[in-house]
């Protein structure tokens, strides 16, 4: 008979205690302090751009005994310490003249490095809104316009930032080419599924060609597109010097549901089963698959046996509507799948990004069961709440948002649903 190792109040506490444990066993912190770091015989210059980006700035300060000067810049909701760094904030996941301003100076102390110097710069999600800098010929409007464009189109976010790198005068390793030829090291927190360290951010140091057969059906417009089109074509065949470059993966979804699992299997005492940390696509697929695989486990003859924590990572791809209200990917999966769910007993779900905010609420996610949408119809008779993409607002009503503020780690989402 299997013998759970903790006690919880309920599973929704339960999932909560999972979900922070996780966060904090892959943590990025952890792994920046224990990196060593030569001193450069000239300059170091210290980047730390990003979700969490004031935390990576405290953890290289506190591993680090030389020299060194720094930006960071950082989301307008958090906080980073006097490190004697220039700070800006700037806002996500729309660009502004903030970031912009980060952006210029950014430029202007990377050109100034040389050959004995080095650069060490430390990206996580969120850097490709905080650091727009708009083609030449272009403005900072361009730039939100773009960006808005595809925060709502359902495109991944390998995709998007394909977009923002060929639209840039940083990304996509422009920055890189300023510094040259002064060596590089690139520190990761990786919030692509894949972990495909170069598109974190949009890349600023990672020379790399885009992938054109993303850039083909999109529409922004036809200064933008004709200048996607030139750029496209003059990279393909451009010849360029490149830096010296070390890069380090701090954290991302893999290590985090790596994590989860041994805390599942170990410190709880329970079963586990992972679907996939690295999902893109329909949200209808995943809430299937989740359907299909409870009702497995459930059924007599299941080979797992219960409790069982079921966990993906990822992100599911939501195409928005022109008119919409609050909400995003985790409330959104997470109404879709209490539908799905409704009149199963012993199934509870929590779906949240792990940056604590979820599209454009407050709220990191959702937490729902089995009698969650049956809850849910006694406010909505005459209309459908899915098709109102107003998940925020829905969830609030039956009390089933899960809020934990900004948590300074962003590892793309977290989905953990417990079978009894």
């Amino acid at each position: 008979m299997h013998k759970e190792k903790t006690e919880y109040s309920s599973d929704k506490e339960l999932l909560k205690d999972l979900f922070f444990s996780s966060l904090r066993l892959a943590d990025p912190v952890t792994k920046l302090r224990q990196l060593e770091f030569t001193k450069p015989l000239g300059r170091l210059f210290f980047v730390a751009v990003g979700k969490g980006a004031g935390r990576h700035a405290e953890a290289f300060k506190s591993n680090y005994d030389g020299l060194a000067d720094g930006v960071v810049i950082l989301p307008e909701n958090e906080e980073c310490e006097d490190l004697g760094f220039k700070v800006f904030k700037a806002s996500h996941p729309v660009p502004s003249s903030y970031g912009l301003e980060a952006s210029k100076y950014l430029v202007t102390e990377v050109k100034r490095l040389k050959e004995k110097d080095l650069l060490i710069f430390c990206i996580s999600g969120g850097a490709s809104a905080l650091l727009p800098y708009p083609p030449e010929g272009f403005t900072l409007d361009d730039e939100i316009h773009l960006n808005r464009t595809l925060l709502s189109s359902g495109l991944s976010i390998k995709e998007m930032n394909v977009y923002r790198g060929v639209f840039s005068q940083i990304k996509a390793g422009k920055l890189a080419r300023m510094a040259y030829p002064c060596p590089i090291i690139s520190l990761v927190v990786s919030d692509i599924p894949g972990d495909e360290l170069a598109l974190v951010g949009s890349g600023p140091t990672f020379i790399q060609k885009p992938n054109l057969s993303s850039l083909t059906t999109l529409k922004f417009g036809d200064k933008i597109d004709e200048h996607i089109k030139e750029a496209l074509s003059s990279d393909r065949d451009e010849k360029t010097d490149v830096n010296g470059q070390k890069a380090f993966c701090l954290s991302s979804s893999k290590i985090l549901f790596d994590k989860a699992t041994n805390y599942i299997n170990k410190t709880l005492g329970m079963n586990s089963l992972m679907l996939s940390s690295q999902f893109e696509g329909d949200p209808r697929s995943l809430v299937q698959l989740y359907k299909k695989t409870i009702q497995e486990i459930s059924s007599s003859d299941s080979k797992i046996e219960k409790p069982v924590i079921i966990l993906s990572g990822g992100e599911v791809e939501i195409k928005l509507p022109k008119n919409h209200g609050i909400g995003g990917r985790n409330s959104q999966f997470s109404l879709a799948l209490a539908k799905a769910i409704e009149g199963m007993e012993g199934v509870t779900a929590l779906s949240a990004d792990t940056d604590g905010i979820d599209g454009n609420g407050n709220n990191a996610g959702a937490i729902v069961t089995g009698f969650t949408y049956t809850k849910i119809r006694k406010h909505f008779s005459n209309v459908d709440p899915e098709k109102l993409f107003d998940s925020f607002n829905v969830h609030k009503k039956v009390n089933t948002l899960f809020f934990t503020g900004p948590t300074g780690i962003n590892l793309n989402d977290f989905r953990a649903v417990l079978i009894r």
